[in-house]
């Protein structure tokens, strides 16, 4: 190898060094950007999402349409889902499924809260596993 293709691969992998900087850089730009969007989609309070100067942008990157809000069921009190559930299990069959509660409640609340409340449900001997559920097969509880 001479001196001259030595300096000339040192400058390409210099070059190429440069060039997947940039395009990292610009890769972190548009998660934070993305994380920005789902922040301001899911916020309890009002967010303004910074403006990027035009001249940290390497390439002009096209609009994008803010996504629509999902809809949120609003935040329950310190036992109120036990509360709901209390009344629900009233009206359910002897054996049920979460998705019997869910119909009662007229709503599908968070997975992990109607478990955990059910499960303290089972400890405390009101109700029972019928049937552990699998997948998408539903845990099935008896009353006691």
């Amino acid at each position: 190898m001479r001196r001259d293709e030595y300096e000339q691969r040192k400058q390409r992998l210099e070059t190429q060094l440069r060039e997947g900087i940039a395009l990292l850089e610009s890769a972190h730009r548009q998660q934070i950007r993305a994380l920005e969007l789902v922040w301001m989609t899911t916020a309890e309070e009002d967010l303004t999402l910074p403006v990027e100067p035009a001249a940290a942008r390497s390439e002009p990157s096209p609009p994008v349409p803010a996504p629509a809000a999902p809809h949120r069921s609003r935040r329950r009190g310190p036992g109120e889902l036990e509360e709901e559930i209390d009344s629900a299990l009233a009206r359910v069959p002897e054996v049920f499924d979460r998705n019997d509660i869910c119909r009662m409640l007229g709503y599908e609340p968070d997975r992990g809260s109607l478990y955990r409340v059910l499960q303290e449900l089972v400890m405390e001997g009101s109700l029972a596993i019928q049937t552990s559920g699998s997948g998408k097969t539903p845990t099935r509880y008896r009353k006691t």
